[in-house]
């Protein structure tokens, strides 16, 4: 940055600022609201009181948001590899709509993810579409047995 000699910098410009308010206070005249205080630091930008007020209520709100987030105990890890997070809610769900089948789906989803290195969003809902998907896949294989293949099944007082 080249400067011609004589020309002021922002610095002085702002020095020079600074002293015309404090005489501006001093001889008890109205000034900016913004102009009341000095520059925290060498910006060129001056922030207003105002604005530093905003500025400590949105971090106040933004400390009460983190604070409710504590309340919320952290998802437990399920698994082979301890890869599988859910709450206690989703394992309750889990345990409830998947009965005798939400292990093998956990333990399913843990060797998937270690040995692939994916990463899912939501592991009770990928749980839940593998468990839809083996339900449909067992229904048509059910129907194709049915529909296609002869049946040769029998029973004790069937004779071959």
């Amino acid at each position: 940055m080249t400067t011609i000699i004589g020309s002021e910098t922002a610095s002085t410009i702002r020095s020079r600022e600074c002293r015309e308010r404090k005489k501006q206070l001093a001889l008890g005249q109205k000034v900016l609201q913004c102009n009341t205080n000095e520059t925290g630091c060498n910006n060129l930008k001056q922030i207003c009181r105002v604005e530093r007020e905003l500025e400590i209520e949105r971090d106040k709100e933004i400390e009460k948001e983190g604070e409710g987030e504590k309340d919320t105990p952290a998802p437990a890890a399920y698994g082979r590899f301890h890869n599988i997070f859910l709450s206690d809610a989703e394992l309750d769900a889990l345990k409830t709509e998947l009965p005798g089948k939400w292990e093998y789906y956990i333990d399913r989803l843990s060797v998937h993810i270690a040995s692939s290195g994916k990463q899912y969003h939501n592991h009770a809902a990928t749980i839940y579409k593998w468990a839809q998907e083996d339900t449909e896949k067992a229904a048509t294989t059910g129907n194709a047995l049915k529909k296609g293949m002869p049946d040769y099944s029998y029973s004790e007082e069937d004779s071959l």
